[in-house]
């Protein structure tokens, strides 16, 4: 039998120049306060085949929507203006309309993402890949032996690299990265990540894990987190990288300014994104208990005229105590920060 033909993604599928012009635009807006958030979180499930312990996620048993109400929320963020979507969880691979709603979010003009830890993502590469602008696979180690033992699940590693190698060979989506999680037990392998997302051809993006509790347990993750010495080094070693050419996503000025000398920044992700959880609620850091609405109840643009940016400024303020590069380089590139700015969008640029 011969060789089955690779369907390359269609131009609508590309971050092109326009998409680019159309994010600037909209993040411009969003600082002059012409608008609210324009990046939606999607955390499409609670379900994970893995048992990671930095993880404050997991065992979340959530009624989780339908495909129809997701299509619905999806034409609701295109009427309100979103440009972005971010498709987690959980594992959303575990969800079988995965494809399908893939291809609802980019139908709906946003730039899509999907973070996954690439379990099943050589068996679904070729539903998802064409249906998106990026994928995120979570890797923490070099090797199977660390990977697979610390994420709880046999057969990990290998399983996320052939995926990986399968949407290279697909070229569909034209940006795959690595998302490392540094943690206590691989706070000294960032030049092994790196060399790692060197040799499958993409790049790597590291994220300190952050304190949090178990929702259902109250089990804290404090005694796998790396300590202040190690989050200290591993940003030397990144700085390094960079300047040495790796593909490295977290800009300077994070690894510079905040996870070396720990500078105290202003959180502008509320500004930025909104979450939507599982069961549908519309939310962000500051009012998990008090969500904007559900989606399963109102359309999500009718709920999104409920955002109050005076509110927002308000719970911000003076707050810094995230670690995450999503929210820091968030804030930074709200601030229209000259280097992180560049730093993403050279991350996504198409080519």
């Amino acid at each position: 039998m011969g060789a089955v033909p690779v369907k390359h993604r269609d131009s609508e599928t590309l971050w092109g120049w326009t998409d680019i012009a159309r994010f600037s635009r909209t993040l411009l807006a969003s600082r002059l306060g012409r608008r609210g958030p324009f990046f939606l979180s999607h955390l499409i499930t609670g379900r994970c085949n893995c048992q990671c312990p930095t993880c404050i996620w997991r065992d979340n048993e959530a009624d989780e929507l339908a495909t129809s109400v997701i299509e619905r929320l999806y034409r609701g963020a295109r009427a309100a203006g979103f440009v972005l979507n971010a498709i987690w969880g959980g594992e959303p691979l575990l969800r079988q309309d995965l494809g399908r709603l893939c291809r609802s979010s980019r139908e709906n003009g946003m730039m899509t993402t999907v973070i996954t830890n690439g379990f099943l993502l050589p068996d679904r590469a070729h539903e998802i890949g064409q249906e998106v602008h990026s994928i995120i696979v979570s890797l923490d180690y070099p090797d199977s032996t660390g990977h697979d033992s610390f994420r709880g699940m046999p057969g990990l590693f290998a399983r996320a690299v052939e995926g990986i190698e399968a949407l290279k060979r697909m070229n569909s989506p034209e940006k795959i990265v690595i998302n490392c999680l540094l943690h206590r037990g691989n706070e000294n392998m960032m030049g092994q990540m790196a060399d790692l997302a060197r040799s499958l051809g993409v790049s790597l993006w590291v994220c300190p894990a952050k304190e949090g509790i178990l929702r259902e347990t109250g089990e804290t993750n404090r005694e796998v987190l790396a300590s202040r010495e190690s989050e200290q080094q591993a940003a030397r070693e990144l700085l390094g990288l960079k300047k040495k050419g790796h593909a490295i996503n977290n800009s300077r000025t994070y690894l510079q300014r905040y996870l070396l000398n720990m500078t105290p920044y202003v959180c502008r992700a509320p500004f930025v994104s909104v979450t939507v959880t599982p069961e549908g609620n519309v939310t962000n850091c500051f009012n998990c208990d008090s969500p904007y609405g559900n989606v399963r109840a109102s359309p999500f643009d009718e709920i999104m005229k409920n955002w109050d940016r005076r509110q927002a400024a308000d719970m911000t303020k003076g707050c810094w105590k995230c670690n995450n590069p999503d929210v820091v380089d968030t804030s930074y590139v709200w601030e229209l920060r000259p280097e992180p700015s560049w730093n993403l969008l050279r991350a996504f640029l198409p080519g």
